[in-house]
């Protein structure tokens, strides 16, 4: 029952940047807009904002499917090769 429970609270603290960047996002969206309605030409600065503030959608959708999804052996091995860990033996 204890290994359940510290599961649910993982996939909680897993979860919880999401909820937090996603308010995030809304709470600062009608300012972004009229920032960038306002301004006749784009720099680096712009496009480096841009890029670092919605990048994270990508971590943040994968992450959450990772957490929230039911995955197979397989699933698991293809998504720990792909973070860098080394290949486990599968049996």
């Amino acid at each position: 029952m204890v290994l359940l429970h510290t599961q649910q609270t993982v996939k909680y603290l897993r979860v919880a940047p999401a909820a937090i960047w996603t308010l995030d996002y809304f709470l600062t969206l009608e300012h972004e807009i009229r920032l960038f309605s306002s301004m006749s030409c784009w720099s680096v600065a712009i496009v480096m904002f841009i890029l670092t503030r919605y990048a994270p959608v990508v971590w943040i959708i994968s992450e959450t499917y990772a957490t929230l999804g039911r995955q197979s052996v397989e699933t698991c091995v293809t998504s720990y090769r792909a973070s860098g860990g080394r290949s486990p033996r599968v049996r």
